[in-house]
């Protein structure tokens, strides 16, 4: 009986009372979730879409609002989908800098556990981390990271690191700005 209860309270929180444009009257509507797929810029994807359900002609309908958040969820399901970094990938960019979860993540910015979930998939990177960890796997780019950041992770860390086949062939590069000036020297720019 409890359960019944809870279950009716759950109903009742979740309605309101609002016009619906099926009956064209006010009734009470629920809020609902469900997963949809659309095809978004030429690829099948599939997100959670909120919707408003008439209590009294049962017609599923959105407000504005909703249709942005509709198409906003969509849009975030398709960058996942296209731009997401795997498990796999991150810890071989991790790897290749020697660097443990904890300095790698400091490194780019990010909370110290924040890199473990992503290596478990326990959640997936959204786009501004996205973005970071595809600027990571430049060794050039990372390592301008590296040298902003270093002092936010230990001098055994700063070693492993260090230490790395990409760190010395950055070291031989001499880094990003070196870089940039001789290929402006060389194209008389």
């Amino acid at each position: 009986m409890n359960n019944i209860i809870a279950a009716q309270l759950f109903i009742k929180r979740n309605m309101i009372k609002m016009s619906c444009p099926y009956c064209e009257s006010i009734h009470e509507v629920r809020r609902i979730k469900r997963t949809e797929s659309i095809v978004f810029k030429g690829k099948n994807v599939s997100y959670e879409a909120v919707h408003y359900e008439c209590n009294n002609c049962h017609e599923i309908f959105d407000s504005a609002q909703m249709m942005d958040e509709n198409l906003l969820a969509a849009r975030e399901a398709y960058e996942l989908l296209e731009e997401s970094v795997s498990p796999a990938k991150i810890i071989s960019i991790r790897e290749s800098y020697n660097a443990s979860q904890k300095a790698f993540g400091l490194i780019l910015g990010m909370g110290e556990l924040t890199i473990n979930s992503y290596e478990q998939g326990k959640s997936i990177p959204m786009s501004s981390n996205r973005l970071l960890l595809h600027l990571s796997e430049n060794p050039l780019i990372f390592f301008e990271m590296y040298e902003r950041n270093k002092n936010k992770i230990g001098l055994i860390q700063r070693e492993r690191i260090e230490s790395s086949e990409a760190f010395k062939t950055y070291k031989k590069l001499g880094g990003l700005k070196n870089l940039y000036n001789s290929l402006s020297e060389s194209s008389g720019v």
